[in-house]
């Protein structure tokens, strides 16, 4: 196989991992009244813990613009707090709050059951089948990122 026809299946899935996923924006709004993509900030604030916000927005691919009002709609939620690094001014750093910990934990379990609801449909050969082959991507997909580094 090429690497042409490694990376077109590759995108493919991802389209199809993107339209599953939007098949679980409605539990977003069961879980807050914040829009998806603060949601979505939060719960990947609090998987990364405490950060600078230029390193956040590096690693999310989210212009800083855009990440600082989302954040500040955040930290005046209470959900996020901001501080400034005592040894450089021009840092400042984000992490969650126990209220935004609380809530990222109850939108990453609500999304765990959506998943699991999506899976649910699929015979048990298929589902097994499904099983194996993410356990064989997850380690192909980390050697990648790590030879990539």
């Amino acid at each position: 196989m090429t690497h042409a026809e490694v990376t077109n299946l590759m995108a493919e899935n991802m389209r199809i991992v993107g339209r599953l996923s939007s098949r679980l924006n409605p539990l977003f709004e069961e879980v807050s009244k914040n829009s998806r993509q603060q949601m979505s900030v939060l719960v990947r604030l609090y998987l990364a813990g405490k950060i600078k916000l230029k390193d956040f927005a590096n690693r999310e691919v989210i212009s800083t613009a855009n990440l600082c009002s989302v954040f500040r709609k955040l930290e005046a939620d209470k959900l996020v707090v901001r501080s400034i690094d005592p040894n450089d001014h021009r840092d400042t750093w984000y992490e969650v709050t126990r209220a935004g910990k609380n809530l990222a934990e109850k939108l990453i379990d609500k999304f765990m059951v959506g998943l699991e609801n999506l899976c649910k449909v699929l015979p048990t050969e298929d589902e097994d089948a499904l099983a194996e082959t993410v356990r064989v991507m997850n380690r192909i997909l980390k050697k990648m990122e790590l030879l990539n580094a």
